[in-house]
């Protein structure tokens, strides 16, 4: 058979070779490709979880740290709401009859609550 550009014997010769290549060169490349794909793949399940701990633990520490000022904050506005009261106490003991009269008839004329604070001058001068 004569050897002719574009004979069969050429044609499968080229096949051959690409063959070669193909198993030599790209199937070794490809299946380090996937291994590395596959590491990647490990990794971010990884991240993912280490990810989702991390959150849990950050909203439990949140979530303590709110009890935690919550309670402070109570303890504190509720001491400092014993002072108000003891100091308003001491301040409305201290007024005249007239000022309690006359704190009563602005209560009066203030609107809201303004009738408890009416009602309470009139038992301030009925007790004296």
């Amino acid at each position: 058979m004569t050897r002719g550009v574009g004979s069969m014997q050429d044609t499968f010769e080229k096949v051959i070779k690409h063959d070669e290549l193909f198993h030599e060169e790209v199937l070794p490349r490809l299946k380090k490709l996937e291994e590395v794909q596959e590491e990647f793949r490990v990794e971010i399940g990884k991240i993912t979880a280490s990810q989702t701990s991390l959150e849990l633990t950050v909203m439990k520490d949140g979530q303590q740290t709110r009890d935690l000022l919550g309670r402070f904050v109570d303890h504190y506005f509720g001491t400092d709401d014993k002072k108000l009261v003891l100091k308003e106490k001491v301040t409305l003991k201290q007024l005249s009859l007239r000022a309690k009269i006359a704190l009563g008839f602005i209560g009066v004329l203030g609107g809201s609550g303004g009738i408890l604070a009416g009602v309470a001058a009139v038992i301030e001068i009925l007790k004296n």
